[in-house]
């Protein structure tokens, strides 16, 4: 045989090949006519566009050439490529994955590969040769598995530049589990592809169709050695996997991974191995000399603590109404930034009869139900995996919560609503095992309900509200709760609408079109909140209203360094928490001790609530009070001792490192030792 041999594919005999050919040709000029028909990408000032658009023809002239041509080269020759290539593959794959993140700002480009510690650079290579090696053993195929490893590595690559553009944070395993919720959204927003991104697509594609056309490679032809060469290499990923990234030796030399902040971890360690490591942050380790013993010792040490907190008096229990207002944040706190106008003056203007202060989420730009999940529960992030969603990953049957306590004490309706698609975080199910007797989705209002934007206003949500405790009042006297979690504030704020009228206006100087339309959504919700205290202002039966946000928005870096003067980038992680600072307030419509709290969490504003209301409380309830009096804020960022010091979740230098472990203890009871669970202080007692 010759050294090379060229045809035409188009005169192949097999069918098969002609059809794979037209779908490639039609892969490549998809790819070109993407190219062409965005000017931005190739018609800009500091790139001669020839330059530009010699590359990419360059390389669909490539792929449309090993697409046509049949190129069969001799044996020896066709083997050595694949082996060549089949050594190139991973390490091309991860370096080009790395590349086309770095894009998206959450990474750093290769050519600072040689700035960084050697150490991660040799456990993401290795992690990746270990798996491309697990494929080409598992298949016998050198071919395949270096197809495999680069492709995944290129969809890792473009979903982290996805999640980032949408959320402002980088992607981790816990993710994962909400795909469906992201999919759900995802209509909503535009993302824009730059050229280096479109670049590294274009070279991953040309790789592809040249390693498709070379020839299949066995790696051994005797079956016994195919078994092997995989037992050895599974022993080898499964060791890797025990010893590296769901044990602390990365910590235990220096790679810390920082799941709060992926951002940063991404941009020291790369997005490979950060992604890795966060599989093992995922696994809820049973706290340090837990025994059940231990929790009836803490249990009785706070019930005495806590023996002579008042428990209720009152002769007739409040109506309860719960509003989660979606992205609902005074961004002011961030920096400095005038408008024409006051975007919140009703929220502002509340002070008779109200608890008002600054909650922290342990969640910024999305993650809805991890709020959710510390005020409806108590329990807090901080003890769990960081980038998780409780409600995905933890929560399977009965748990004892706010609403299956009000319930426990009489209350009636107890139905929860969210009017947006009903099975995103797998609310459902969840709502169902915290008690609630009924769950209101967008599909249970009507096809003309008032909208701002694409979503269910929050005026809507309201009239709701109204509806259902009129319901409620004709079929008892019982007092009433109700927990509405609202999405008429969800991203993107990148268009306008017709129904979406904007009179707030950012001072020209900070002006961000972005920014902009996230205020005047805001003033859509402050003129709902004073709909609904103006409907149970005149209401006979004593009421109560809770009204927070769930998180701030995700804002763009050009507006965050513009109200910080450019300081936004090397915040501390102190300072970083202004970004996790959310208000709300406890209003109530009859006499109540008014009080401002600077500071506290989502886990503490239930026990804030059913003291105010006056309600029965659980000993959890009153043991978080306790906590709080000696840690007034905790998240998944960390958390202020009362000394006004900021400490991270597992400093064990902190003075209040104890009462965090106690924390941690009745937490890991609650939610992981269900056999031996305490429900008795968990639950309002009979």
């Amino acid at each position: 045989m010759q050294f090379i041999e060229i045809s035409n594919i188009f005169k192949s005999e097999k069918k098969r090949y002609k059809v794979t050919a037209v779908l490639k040709l039609l892969v490549v000029f998809a790819l070109l006519g993407f190219f062409l028909s965005n000017k931005p990408m190739y018609h800009v000032q500091t790139d001669f566009y020839l330059k530009r658009m010699g590359f990419v023809f360059l390389a669909c002239f490539w792929m449309v050439f090993v697409t046509v041509c049949d190129i069969r080269l001799s044996q020896k020759v066709d083997r050595a490529f694949v082996i060549i290539l089949g050594v190139i593959a991973p390490v091309m794959g991860w370096i080009l994955s790395e590349f086309l993140i770095n894009e998206a700002e959450c990474a750093f480009p290769p050519t600072q590969f040689y700035q960084k510690e050697p150490l991660w650079i040799v456990l993401s290579l290795a992690m990746i040769i270990l798996v491309d090696l697990l494929i080409i053993f598992l298949t016998n195929s050198i071919r395949v598995g270096s197809v495999i490893v680069p492709f995944v590595l290129f969809i890792f690559a473009v979903v982290v530049c996805v999640v980032y553009e949408f959320r402002g944070i980088p992607m981790m395993a816990p993710d994962i589990l909400t795909v469906q919720t992201a999919t759900s959204v995802m209509g909503n927003y535009t993302f824009k592809l730059t050229f280096e991104q479109y670049s590294v697509i274009l070279v991953c594609m040309a790789f592809f169709f040249t390693f498709l056309r070379l020839h299949e490679v066995k790696v051994t032809e005797k079956r016994v050695f195919h078994i092997a060469g995989f037992i050895v290499v599974a022993l080898g990923c499964g060791l890797f996997t025990n010893q590296i990234i769901l044990s602390d030796f990365m910590e235990e030399h220096q790679i810390n991974i920082r799941m709060f902040r992926p951002m940063e971890s991404y941009q020291k360690y790369g997005g490979v191995l950060t992604f890795a490591r966060s599989v093992g942050y995922a696994v809820v380790k049973k706290p340090e000399g837990y025994t059940t013993a231990k929790v009836d010792q803490i249990i009785q040490e706070y019930e005495k603590k806590s023996a002579n907190e008042q428990q209720s008096t009152v002769k007739q229990y409040p109506n309860i109404i719960t509003v989660v207002n979606e992205t609902f944040a005074d961004i002011k706190v961030l920096g400095d930034f005038k408008t024409n106008e006051d975007y919140m003056p009703y929220f502002h203007s509340l002070k008779k009869n109200c608890v008002t202060g600054y909650t922290y989420a342990s969640i910024v730009g999305g993650q809805t139900a991890n709020t959710e999940f510390e005020l409806l529960t108590g329990n807090t992030l901080g003890f769990l995996s960081a980038g998780t969603t409780a409600f995905q990953l933890y929560i399977h049957g009965q748990m004892p919560s706010l609403v299956s306590n009000l319930k426990a004490e009489g209350y009636s309706g107890n139905k929860a609503m969210h009017p947006f698609n009903p099975y995103n975080y797998n609310r459902p199910a969840v709502y169902k095992d915290f008690g609630f007797t009924d769950f209101i989705d967008k599909f249970d209002f009507p096809k003309n309900v008032k909208r701002v934007r694409e979503y269910i206003s929050d005026e809507a949500n309201v009239d709701r509200i109204i509806s259902e405790y009129e319901k409620n009042r004709k079929k008892t006297d019982q007092p009433f709760y109700m927990y509405n979690m609202t999405i008429q504030n969800h991203s993107p704020y990148d268009k306008d609408a017709a129904n979406f009228k904007q009179p707030i206006k950012i001072e020209s100087s900070k002006y961000d079109a972005e920014a902009n339309r996230y205020l005047n959504l805001i003033k859509y919700s402050d003129d709902s909140l004073k709909q609904l205290t103006s409907y149970f202002e005149k209401c006979k039966e004593p009421t109560i209203i809770l009204f927070l946000g769930d998180h701030q928005p995700r804002l763009t870096d050009e507006f965050m360094n513009k109200i910080t003067n450019g300081q936004y980038q090397t915040w501390s992680s102190e300072q970083m928490m202004k970004r996790y600072q959310v208000p709300f307030v406890i209003w109530a419509n009859y006499d109540i001790k008014e009080q401002h709290i600077e500071k506290t969490s989502m886990n503490y504003i239930q026990s804030i609530l059913t003291k105010t209301a006056g309600v029965k409380m659980t000993g959890y309830q009153r043991f978080l009070n306790e906590v709080r009096k000696e840690v007034p804020t905790i998240t998944s960022q960390g958390y202020w001792g009362k000394n006004g010091k900021f400490y991270q979740i597992n400093d064990k230098g902190s003075p209040y490192y104890g009462i965090i472990q106690k924390y941690r203890m009745i937490q890991y009871n609650m939610m992981f030792d269900k056999k031996n669970r305490r429900d008795s202080f968990f639950e309002v007692s009979k």
